[in-house]
């Protein structure tokens, strides 16, 4: 290979074929100039915290010291290689970066001096396998390349990001002929190297960290999982150094099955970067107390974003977001669901969150309840799909019922539909209580009414499953009813509305280009259509003529029947209407894909991901809100919500969740791909399976 650890001499900023070491073929993706990313990819795993590689070379976002919201920012050097008397920062070198999560490689040429450097930097995260994903540490390669005509004496100096002052014990760099030293703040390496003309040399090391406690910020104790994984951040590193290779080839199998899955190279890579948002933004909680209601896998959360927003699994997000954990997690997104079962208050109403920030124990209510309580029955009854477990269908069932029936109270004129519960001031727009949440909607809404018939079409699904006819019937009839409302209410001849609301008599006919969120809803669980199919086929033509038409960056969320970007004269509220939510327009091109129009919904969800990944140079920094105008960032940081890219595929095959997680297809490969390199000598307390979890 001639640069390792992947030809760098490639197109930057576009789709390119990449030959990169560890791969057998060569692989999609985007080659960046370094200096020009919005971001680097993120080192760290499910829960331990992370530091990230900018593009520039430095460190810049740092949380692997507790500090979680706000991460903290370095953005200094931790790498400066010493030829004589000469100091050559990496971030003094022109660098070539691809980033494929969790691994960032870097090819670094410096002016001054004839030579390149290589690296690969990574950390354990391995989809499937929730115990290797929580090992503290970043792991890192170096080639240095002498391209002169003498002798090189180079000294290789690294600097990990400073601990607190007074914890240097819990860190830890080792390496291959590595030498630390440390002063009151900073632990440092130092790697020395003779490299002949012409000649390459190679280095390892490990850095870990072991902060396994913390306050969250209700300024409650708690411990990370992985602080029952091992006892030091010395060991962490000696047993990630002694298993470098098994784990960096676990890590590049399962990419390698969704880099030679077939899919479009824009969707490989969407796919294998998505993943980042769980390095970003979880925090995974072990069971030390006998008081504690979790069981021993522990507490896993994903936060809405730690960066741009941050309140621990904001339910709206998380019924987008949710699926990577769902997919190759399922015994974490256990853990989630049961906590908003625990959270769940007497009425049936499963609550909003668990709290602001980190705040695990400040659960908030009549926040977007109208969607709340039905997203998390349909998500009890996805679990049950992903993992066909009797167990988990019986712990949840009688949760998800009554979670069902707190909505019934949501219905204000008896017509078997939830209404809008819009909680804003007369004059205001915030907070409207759905997931458009300073966007207000009035009466009954194509979004939340059609959330709900999708609530109630898996409220049956349960109740088969469990027997319980009474319940069944229950649903079946509030389904009967919402139907025949749902289509008088809102059904213009064309396509849904937005919303109506007779009994004040105003309506609003404004496009919304995830009008047919019912649909995408009972699809991905492998329930019947709820809506007529004719009308499911005209609505779709109409969003493509108005949503699609009026950006070139997915679907605009609100458009008028004539065509124009709705603005609902207030700024924040048009940013809503106006612009491009991401997770909801990747659901709509789902929800084409599903009908039979898969060219048009891959087209918008390429529009989508290139707007960030291309335009923006942020597929490690993927904003909630993007200009339908520009494709630029209009709001939100590391959204959780984007996640939902992983429901693309099973789109594209037609299938349902139960469907898509069956041996031999892509969730099942990756996960065997990685679990056959398995090396049985890490040093790992494995997270209990289902069927041994009490």
């Amino acid at each position: 290979m001639p640069h390792w650890p992947f030809n760098s001499d490639v197109t930057r900023h576009t789709w390119v074929a990449i030959e990169a070491s560890g791969f057998p073929q060569p692989v999609p993706g985007c080659v960046y100039d370094g200096a020009r990313l919005d971001g680097g990819v993120p080192l760290g795993g499910l829960g331990t915290g992370y530091f990230t590689l900018e593009g520039n070379g430095k460190i810049g976002l740092v949380s692997i010291y507790n500090d979680i919201v706000p991460p903290r920012r370095d953005f200094v050097d931790w790498l400066t290689l010493h030829v004589g008397h000469v100091a050559l920062p990496l971030s003094s070198a022109t660098i070539a970066y691809w980033g494929h999560h969790p691994v960032a490689d870097l090819v670094a040429e410096f002016d001054e001096m004839p030579l390149r450097l290589g690296l690969r930097a990574f950390a354990p995260f391995v989809a499937g396998d929730s115990a290797t994903s929580n090992i503290p540490a970043a792991l890192f390669e170096i080639e240095v390349t002498n391209n002169g005509l003498v002798s090189l004496d180079i000294a290789l100096d690294i600097t990990p990001p400073a601990p607190p002052t007074g914890k240097l014990e819990q860190v830890a760099l080792v390496g291959e002929g590595l030498h630390t030293t440390s002063d009151s703040r900073h632990l440092r390496g130092t790697i020395t190297l003779s490299v002949p003309p012409g000649q390459s040399h190679r280095a390892r090391f490990v850095f870990a960290w072991y902060f396994p406690n913390w306050r969250d910020s209700g300024n409650e104790a708690h411990v990370h999982r992985y602080g029952l994984r091992h006892d030091s951040a010395a060991a962490v590193a000696q047993d990630a150094l002694s298993h470098f290779d098994a784990l960096q080839k676990r890590i590049l199998a399962w990419q390698n099955v969704v880099y030679q899955s077939g899919l479009p190279p824009w969707l490989c890579d969407a796919l294998v970067q998505s993943f980042y948002s769980l390095t970003k933004n979880t925090v995974w909680i072990a069971r030390t107390r006998k008081d504690e209601w979790w069981d021993e896998v522990g507490w896993f959360t994903h936060n809405e974003s730690h960066t741009g927003c941050p309140i621990t699994e904001t339910m709206v997000c998380r019924m987008h977001g949710h699926f990577p954990a769902l997919f190759f997690f399922p015994e974490l997104e256990s853990s989630t669901l049961d906590a908003f079962r625990h959270f769940q208050i007497s009425d049936g109403e499963i609550p909003f969150s668990y709290g602001m920030q980190t705040s695990l124990r400040d659960p908030r209510y009549h926040c977007q309840h109208p969607l709340n309580s039905g997203q998390y029955a349909q998500m009890v009854y996805q679990l049950y799909q992903r993992t066909g477990e009797r167990r988990l269908l019986e712990r949840f069932y009688e949760s998800a019922r009554s979670a069902i029936r707190y909505q019934f109270t949501l219905d204000d004129d008896g017509d078997g539909l939830v209404n809008d519960q819009a909680h804003v001031a007369p004059g205001e727009h915030w907070p409207a209580n759905q997931f458009y949440d300073i966007w207000p909607w009035w009466g009954t809404s194509a979004y939340v009414a059609g959330t709900w018939l999708a609530t109630l079409a898996a409220g049956v699904g349960l109740a088969e499953e469990m027997g319980d006819g009474e319940f069944a019937s229950e649903c079946n009839g509030w389904l009967s009813r919402g139907l025949e409302a749902y289509q008088n209410l809102l059904w213009t001849g064309e396509y849904y509305r937005l919303w109506n609301d007779p009994a004040h008599n105003r309506s609003s006919d404004v496009s919304l280009g995830n009008q047919l969120m019912a649909q995408w809803c009972v699809k991905v669980l492998g329930l019947p259509d709820l809506l007529p199919e004719e009308n499911i086929q005209s609505a779709l033509a109409a969003i493509s003529r108005l949503n699609m038409v009026a950006t070139a960056y997915g679907l605009v969320n609100g458009v008028t029947p004539e065509g124009t970007r709705f603005d609902a004269g207030w700024p924040q509220a048009g940013d809503h209407a106006r612009n491009t939510f991401v997770g909801e327009s990747l659901c709509a091109a789902m929800t084409f894909i599903y009908h039979g129009h898969e060219e048009i919904g891959l087209e918008i969800a390429r529009r989508l991901y290139e707007a960030m990944a291309l335009k923006t140079h942020s597929p490690w920094n993927q904003r909630c809100l993007i200009s339908s105008e520009t494709g630029l960032p209009v709001w939100g940081d590391d959204y959780y919500s984007n996640l939902v890219i992983w429901a693309l595929p099973m789109a594209l095959g037609g299938k349902s969740i139960a469907q898509f997680v069956r041996p031999a297809g892509l969730v099942d490969r990756m996960i065997q791909a990685g679990a056959e390199i398995r090396d049985a000598g890490l040093k790992i307390q494995d997270t209990p399976s289902h069927e041994n979890a009490s």
